[in-house]
């Protein structure tokens, strides 16, 4: 019996994986607003940018903004003024960079194995959760990541063609991952391939073959020239904010609450690459230390890539689910290759699949249960901010449930075919249900519940004349800012007194813990009091709400 994709002539491939990207990925891509904080104060920067002409300085809410270099926000505003000022713009540069790095991967597989080889690389990397939710996601490491597998397969493509474009390729890629992100772009790569030279036991031998002058030079010239301009405007005080604090202060010390135990990336892994989980343990079997042909190689890389990540990102103090998207790739790389090299026995693929039928059945319960649990989550959420979200009048509807019955039809499938030649095709499938099930209704839900008082506060502060002042007392919501298209100013509690004993016309929003911090506000009544937020507008004049 012929493979699914024997029966697509192989210079249909390109198209086929534009047509699935395009179908899972655009539709949905701005059905939920921005999320607080990561997305919107990206999104705002690159607005701040574009509004003010300043290409070098980012700056979020008029205020200078260093943490991290401006590719991506150029990136942002080309789509702005394209498509508008809106989520979906702020979210096709992932989306796009995904399916660029889904492209990367069919075109290496094709070139080292074959087109089928390649295709199915491609559609596994693009079937995990994780790989989706960061396509709908207006941060930086969709973007990173296409130029951190750009640069490691260039290595692998050098290794074993011994051909030296490919080595200035690695240099160029490594040097724009860190004009994207900052030093990360290239100490994970040079992690990786460190290690796998050690492995290889041909280290000293690869190190004396580097063309390191010309590779030094592109590396430099690919990612220095932001990082030069702005040292030349702002000296220490960039460096000492970029380096110290966004870097090294973020891998020594949690920052912004986002710290973890050694586990923690071990649950993000798992729940991040479904629903290919179940596949890890034969990965791992088809480990082989020294071999230097194509698919040994390719298992050993990618498995070395996966464990050196997780390391890395679990001894830093500073977690983040998306930390190590990176491995994504990797894992859909050591998964087609293993699968390639030595298709697993009838009795390990009945395994694979009714295990990972178990692990995706409580998600498909959660999801048809979620209406008649939702009033039960309420009741026994104590946390004040979580309250006053929930609280808010907004409730799930039927997509949520439809969603489960469909994820609940795939895991009876999974359980009940137990055909192995469409063992791949299966988990595609079941891959992008999950997407689908989760990220549609439930995340558009979940972005409604949480940015509704944002929204409606912005609409507000679009209304307000535009010589009327905008303050926010210890807050720091971009998502304002970014949907109201008016910057705020940040005062502390002697600002804020001093802002209402003053009078005058001003606006002045807050979480609604912070009222009891400002007596004076008693005499005002909110213009805005939901889901945990207040906006109060004072005019001059005795006009007061």
């Amino acid at each position: 019996m012929k493979s699914y994709f024997e029966t697509i002539p192989e210079h249909h491939y390109p198209w086929y994986l534009l047509a699935i990207w395009a179908i899972l990925t655009l539709p949905s891509l701005g059905l939920a607003p921005l999320f607080d904080y990561d997305e919107t104060i990206y999104a705002q920067t690159a607005v701040d940018m574009m509004r003010l002409g300043e290409w070098i300085v980012p700056t979020a809410n008029g205020q200078q903004f260093f943490e991290k270099p401006p590719f991506t926000y150029y990136m942002m505003d080309v789509c702005f003024q394209l498509l508008g000022q809106n989520a979906f713009a702020a979210r096709l540069p992932s989306a796009l960079f995904t399916l660029m790095t889904a492209f990367l991967l069919f075109r290496f597989g094709r070139d080292v194995v074959s087109a089928r080889f390649g295709i199915t690389t491609a559609l596994v990397f693009l079937s995990m959760l994780e790989v989706a939710v960061l396509a709908h996601a207006a941060i930086l490491d969709a973007i990173l990541n296409f130029f951190i597998v750009s640069c490691l397969l260039n290595y692998v493509r050098w290794i074993q063609t011994g051909e030296k474009k490919y080595a200035f390729w690695c240099a160029a890629m490594m040097g724009v991952g860190v004009s994207i992100k900052g030093p990360v772009g290239m100490v994970v790569p040079v992690l990786i391939i460190l290690a796998d030279r050690i492995l290889a036991g041909d280290l000293k031998r690869t190190l004396a073959s580097i063309p390191w002058l010309p590779a030094l030079l592109l590396f430099i010239f690919t990612a220095s020239p932001w990082y030069a301009m702005i040292f030349f405007e702002h000296g220490a005080g960039f460096l000492y904010e970029f380096i110290m604090v966004q870097n090294i202060g973020r891998a020594l010390h949690p920052m912004q609450g986002h710290g973890g135990g050694w586990h923690y990336y071990l649950v993000v892994f798992s729940i991040s690459v479904l629903p290919w989980l179940a596949w890890m343990p034969y990965v791992f079997k088809s480990w082989q230390r020294t071999s230097q042909e194509t698919l040994p190689h390719l298992i050993r890389l990618s498995l070395l890539w996966l464990l050196i990540v997780l390391l890395l990102f679990t001894f830093a103090q500073t977690k983040l689910p998306h930390y190590i998207s990176c491995v994504y790739p990797a894992v859909a790389l050591a998964i087609v290759a293993a699968w390639w090299q030595a298709p697993y026995p009838i009795s390990s693929t009945q395994m694979i699949q009714r295990f990972s039928a178990i692990i995706l059945l409580p998600i498909a319960l959660v999801l048809m249960g979620f209406q008649s649990l939702y009033p039960m989550i309420k009741e026994h959420v104590h946390h004040p901010r979580a309250v006053a979200v929930l609280n808010q009048g907004i409730e799930p509807n039927m997509g949520i449930t439809i969603a489960g019955i469909l994820l609940l039809a795939v895991c009876v499938w999974l359980w009940f075919n137990q055909h192995p030649l469409s063992l791949l095709k299966k988990f595609m499938v079941a891959g992008f249900v999950l997407q689908s099930a989760l990220l549609i209704p439930l995340g558009t839900f979940a972005g409604k519940l949480a940015q509704a008082p944002q929204s409606h506060i912005a609409q507000r502060l679009q209304q307000l004349p535009a010589s009327m002042p905008i303050y926010s007392f210890n807050l720091n919501f971009p998502s304002m800012s970014f949907r109201s298209q008016r910057n705020y100013h940040i005062i502390s509690d002697a600002q804020a007194q001093k802002l209402l004993e003053d009078g005058g016309d001003y606006a002045i929003i807050m979480r609604s813990e912070s009222q009891v911090l400002l007596p004076k506000l008693q005499a005002l009544t909110p213009a805005i009091d939901q889901g945990g937020f207040v906006l109060y507008i004072h005019k001059g004049d005795g006009g007061k709400k």
